[in-house]
Parts: structure tokens; sequence; C-alpha cells
């Protein structure tokens, strides 16, 4: 029989400075599901993270946060360029619950059978694909073999291509579906460009919108191959080759003036080539007739930002604060 000497206590000690330390910051992020910045914490925490050296003190919170992550928390730090953590929190990440399903051989079969005993469609093999990934054996023979004739009728057809390029040489109208809408559009096709290293658009003029469009070439399926010479004979500017997301039409064009920290005009340039913009005054006045393409470039470098109208700073925070929400929804 056990004796009370088998079991001997832990011996307890006064926690040390280290100690004391990482279990504040561990209980303040477990307090503040959404997260704490680093110049929270320095607010929060100015016994242990509000020294001169700003710098010294951003190091200190990296160790801590690394050597909490060592012992099993999910720490996630934020990763938008440099400083920008200044703004953007540091928080806990729930350890996520296994939510994919797991079947016995018998539920599948009966699965297997259930599914199959309706008509085959494109659905039901997409939904068959996922779930029998790994168990083939358990589709009935039958439907295997049409699965099988079903993939092979939707192998990839490169004609679409073929055609395009051809009427592109001849100079000939075709007639088009593009993606999902069942709406067929007659365009002339004037030119292949490749964006990047993989995306390919077809440069065309669509007759019915009377105008020059960009059609994302996978999403082409040509219907009809016509023998109409081109109506239009426009010259292609740069504003048509321009794929500068600041030059997407989702708006009328607008004018907004940015004043920018000096030391990011390099990266805030870099962002702004082959955008339509002037300098005015040390002012950037930027024209876009897409402005979400902004909201994205100030969310990863906040710092890069002295000054704006503030009818745009507004945009700007719904802009966050409806990401915010989505965020929390997920």
């Amino acid at each position: 029989m056990a004796s009370f000497e088998d079991f001997p206590m832990i011996e307890v000690k006064k926690m040390n400075e280290t100690e004391v330390r990482l279990f504040s910051l561990l209980f303040n992020l477990l307090r503040e599901p959404k997260g704490i910045s680093f110049q929270k914490f320095r607010t929060i925490m100015p016994r242990f993270y509000k020294n001169e050296d700003i710098e010294s003190d951003r190091k200190k919170l990296y160790r801590d946060l690394n050597q909490l992550k060592s012992l099993g928390f999910n720490i996630k730090v934020a990763q938008y360029g440099y400083q920008s953590e200044d703004f953007f929190p540091y928080y806990i990440e729930k350890e996520s619950i296994d939510r994919s399903l797991k079947f016995s051989k018998e539920e599948l079969e009966f699965l297997s059978k259930v599914l199959f005993g309706s008509e085959l469609t494109k659905e039901l093999i997409s939904l068959s694909q996922k779930l029998f990934s790994f168990h083939l054996d358990l589709i009935p023979n039958l439907t295997k073999q049409s699965l099988s004739d079903d993939l092979e009728d939707h192998s990839i057809d490169t004609s679409n291509t073929e055609k395009i390029l051809q009427a592109i040489k001849d100079k000939r109208a075709i007639t088009i579906i593009y993606g999902y809408d069942d709406k067929e559009r007659t365009i002339e096709p004037y030119r292949l460009i490749r964006k990047n290293t993989t995306d390919f658009y077809v440069l065309a003029y669509d007759r019915g919108k009377k105008s020059i469009r960009r059609f994302i070439l996978p999403k082409i399926t040509v219907k009809k191959e016509t023998k109409e010479e081109f109506f239009s004979n426009l010259k292609i500017s740069n504003e048509d080759l321009n794929f500068h997301p600041l030059s997407l039409k989702t708006h009328p064009e607008m004018e907004i003036l940015f004043q920018i920290h000096p030391e990011y005009e390099d990266r805030w340039r870099s962002f702004l080539e082959g955008a339509k913009y002037e300098i005015v005054d040390h002012q950037y006045k930027v024209f876009t007739t897409n402005q979400n393409a902004l909201f994205q470039f100030f969310v990863i470098l906040p710092e890069v930002l002295v000054e704006s109208s503030s009818t745009w700073k507004e945009k700007f925070a719904n802009h966050l604060q409806e990401w915010e929400n989505l965020y929390q929804l997920v």
C-alpha cells in the first residue's frame, strides 16, 4: 500500500520576474480574445513594456510571445510589415475542433446507395469525389462507370483557345458565352494579353457594350465562329493594357489627396506605378475608379498615411469595421 511519502508535495516557490511577466502577458491575452497590440501592451503592462527604448520593449515582447508559443499556446503574431504590429493585435487562437466527418464502412455503403439512386448530376459527381475519394470501392459499379464516362466528357478542351487565336489572326468576330452568364456576346478579339506569369486575357471589342473589354481566357466558351469582319477599328491605348487595381472600373473616377510619410514614399510610388496620379504641394492626388485597392494598401502599411480627407478616412474606417465584423463571424 502506498504511503504518504510516495507522493511528495511540489515545492512552493516564489515566481521570479520573468514568470510574473509571462503570466501577466498570458492572462491579458486570455482576457482580450480580440487581441492586444504592442502599443496597448505598453499601456496596460507599463511595469514590463514601458522603457524609453521602444525597440528594446518590442524585442522583449517578441521573446515573451515566442516563449509562450513554445509552451503550447497558439499565439498569432501580426504579419503586416515592419512596425505595423504596433496597431494590429496579437491574439490566442482557440484550438479548432476537428469537424471533419468520419464515416464507418457501413455508413458509406448506405450513403452510396442513397446518393446514386437519383439522377447523376454535376453536383452529385463533385460530392461523390469528395466523399469517396479514399473509398472508391464503395461506389456501385454501374455508377463508377457512369462517373468515369462523365469525367471523360469534361476533359480539358483547348479548342476555345485555338478558335480565339484564329479569330485574332483573321480579324473575324466570334460569339461567346462568358463565365456563368448564359447570354451570348459577340466580340471582336484584338489581342491575347498575359498578365504576370499565369493569367491570360483576351482584349476585345464587345459589340453589345460598345467598348473594349478584357475577358479572362479560361472563362470564354466560343459558341460560334462568324465570318464577319471587325466593325470597330479602335487603337489599343495604354489604359486598355493597364491592369493596375486602381484602374478597375467599380465606380466613377474620383480624386483623393494623400500626405505620405517621407520614409515610405518609395513603397507608395512603387504601389502607384501604372496608376494615374499627380504630386501637388507635397501631396499625392490619386485618380481611381476602384478605391478599395487603396484600402488594402493602407491596411497592410497603416504607418504610410499621414493625412487624407475626412471623407476618405471615414470610408476607410468603415471598410476596417466591415472586415472586423466578418472576422468575428469566422
